[in-house]
């Protein structure tokens, strides 16, 4: 087998027969829909006259019509035999990409299937234990029992949150709820978050303290605003279909965007080119900066006073849980009772008096922090509000990870705060949210069991269990690691790295025989020492969690070699048909905990098939943005 990758220039046509499904690109939030068509290498291939071909195109085509690069083939395995799989945009897709336009990435995701004679050729394809310092092929069956009695050892005589469980909440449906489902119902650990935050806690806690939903707008919103403000991200470089589709096309006809970004990307540079503005601020004084504006909007009373007036809380209705509120969520349990919560935005202990009162939202003394010029803020306050002549402009604002990662707190509370009043939240292309990053498919199988955590704010209810520090605190005997670095992924990289050294690779109790007793008996040791075991997940051995670290690594199927269902940005349930089978001996997620729950004695995982985990999962789907129980219910009444 060849190590080096040469690229195709020529690719054959899918025939009239080729079997046709359909599937969503796997890469960003948007889920462009695809089409995939399959017919085996022994087969002939489809011919350049459109009755030969199954786009029924004569070829070549005219520009826009469909056609096949090389990069949108691939030949994979298909009930154990070679098929062809052409790889391409839905030409007939009315939402998202429509007419079948596509990004880079998803132009290219056919070269994402495993073939071992493609980059690809690295994929986990058995399960593998570190025996004498080196991972080697064994068999699920031994992979699975001795994860299940060393799992089983550490619950019983560490306690539950001795076991932790960090797993991506980006992925399928299927997949999110059987390991939340497992850790948080079966285990009952409060040492569980996702692979975005060290606690399991939201991200954007502002916006939940506002009563703004992550992703309330629609794509076509981000279109239909007169003034759209851009915090922490380029769409074009990240999402480019809602970029390309909604939000090019409405700066080409007119509409303004400010940009607050640390630096100049390929979106931003378009937007500029047609008069974007572009506050160019340090990095981590984005809520002064917007303080500033909201205060210069306050001052000169350009706020959409009949919005507020109709729809923003007071302090009472706020804490009588009217929208969101302290009944139902978790604000009050971050901070000092009160000190949080302003009388609604007028009047004696509301937002306008508190806002003046800060001297670092005065507009010079932010763009100083800043590093910006003081009429750029002037200027946005302008640009969102009208400057009070004429009809208001509808002014939407959207952010992502640049913005919130860094000071999730501040900055997702000064956004709501000049959304709020702008007039935007839940109303035609005035809409404030973000933009997002991966597909969501986290469905909670479970409760966090946030009575078990022993972490609290003075005077308030527990919160939510820092995993990072109570790993490096050394309480953590068992790490379960699923899609995700854990180590790359958090702030403090060097030393969580630092601790697995410590923890695993350098404690003395190292697996040295293939015999299952001794390898059980080894980690034992090594939990009840003081040490770390850990499990992985993954498609590819990375490094240095599963390369480095992991005790057991087990091989996931993912997209394209299971059934699977997930939502994109805009809250659309997406179907991800299987289409080829996955390497070697790779099963998915769900499969592997369903597996690992019944060797530890857990019930309810007796599924035979990701759909019964789909049906199942739907339950508790309900009351969240991806509720898709009602489409079970409507699947069975048609049969």
């Amino acid at each position: 087998m060849s190590k080096v990758y040469t690229p195709k220039d020529s690719v054959p046509l899918p025939p009239k027969n080729a079997e046709k499904l359909t599937t969503c690109c796997d890469y960003c939030i948007v889920a462009c829909g695809y089409n995939v068509y399959r017919w085996p290498t022994s087969a002939a291939d489809g011919g350049p006259k459109a009755s030969q071909n199954a786009f029924g195109e004569d070829f070549p085509t005219a520009m826009l019509k469909s056609w096949v690069a090389p990069t949108q083939h691939n030949v994979v395995m298909h009930k154990g035999k070679p098929h062809n799989v052409v790889i391409i945009p839905d030409k007939e897709s009315k939402v998202v990409n429509i007419g079948g336009d596509s990004s880079i990435r998803g132009g290219t995701i056919a070269q994402k299937c495993f073939n071992p004679d493609s980059p690809t050729r690295d994929r986990l394809t058995r399960p593998l234990i570190r025996i004498n310092g080196t991972l080697q092929p064994v068999s699920w069956d031994l992979a699975l029992d001795v994860a299940a009695e060393v799992g089983k050892h550490v619950i019983r005589k560490h306690g539950a949150n001795a076991y932790s469980v960090k797993q991506f909440s980006y992925q399928f449906v299927e997949n999110t709820y059987a390991i939340s489902k497992f850790a948080k119902r079966h285990v009952r650990t409060a040492s569980f978050t996702f692979h975005d935050t060290p606690s399991d806690v939201t991200s954007t806690p502002g916006f939940r303290d506002a009563g703004f939903d992550n992703f309330g707008p629609s794509y076509k919103d981000w279109g239909d605003a007169d003034v759209l403000m851009i915090c922490g991200t380029d769409p074009y470089e990240t999402k480019t279909m809602i970029f390309t589709q909604f939000i090019r096309p409405a700066i080409d006809k007119g509409m303004k965007t400010i940009w607050l970004n640390p630096r100049e990307t390929a979106g931003l540079a378009y937007a500029k080119s047609k008069g974007a503005l572009h506050i160019q601020l340090y990095p981590g004084t984005d809520t002064v900066v917007l303080g500033a504006i909201s205060r210069v909007i306050l001052e000169r009373g350009w706020e959409d006073k009949e919005w507020i007036d109709k729809w923003v809380n007071n302090m009472w209705e706020s804490s009588s849980g009217f929208g969101q509120g302290t009944r139902n969520t978790p604000w009050q349990w971050r901070t000092t009772w009160g000190k949080f919560q302003t009388n609604g935005v007028y009047g004696k202990k509301g937002y306008k008096q508190w806002l003046l009162s800060q001297k670092e939202y005065e507009a010079e003394a932010a763009a100083a922090l800043a590093g910006i010029p003081v009429e750029q803020i002037y200027q946005a306050a302008e640009w969102l509000t009208g400057g009070g002549k004429g009809k208001r402009p509808k002014a939407s604002f959207g952010i992502e990870k640049g913005f919130y990662w860094s000071n999730n707190t501040g900055n997702t509370n000064a956004i709501s705060s000049i959304a709020t009043i702008c007039g935007a939240g839940g109303r035609p292309g005035q809409v404030v949210g973000r933009f997002g990053g991966h597909q969501r498919g986290g469905t909670g199988g479970g409760k966090y069991p946030r009575n078990k955590s022993p972490e609290k704010v003075p005077g308030r209810r527990r919160r939510a269990l820092d995993t990072d520090r109570w790993l490096v605190s050394g309480h953590t005997r068992l790490a379960h690691v699923v899609g995700t670095t854990w180590i790359q992924a958090m702030c403090g990289s060097e030393g969580l790295k630092d601790k697995f050294d410590e923890l695993v690779t350098n404690n003395p109790h190292q697996v040295n025989s293939k015999d299952k007793a001794s390898i059980i008996a080894t980690l034992k040791k090594r939990a009840d020492s003081g040490g770390m075991v850990v499990l992985d997940h993954d498609i590819y051995l990375r490094d240095p969690i599963g390369a480095k670290y992991a005790d057991i690594v087990f091989p996931a199927a993912t997209w394209g070699e299971e059934d699977f269902v997930r939502s994109n940005g805009e809250r659309r349930i997406r179907l991800y048909s299987k289409f080829y089978d996955a390497p070697g001996e790779a099963k998915p997620d769900w499969w592997i905990i369903s597996q690992l729950g019944k060797r530890m004695g857990f019930d309810g995982f007796d599924w035979k098939n990701s759909n019964e985990v789909c049906e199942e999962s739907s339950r508790f789907s309900r009351g969240n943005r991806k509720a898709y129980h009602m489409i079970k219910v409507a699947a069975h009444k048609e049969g």
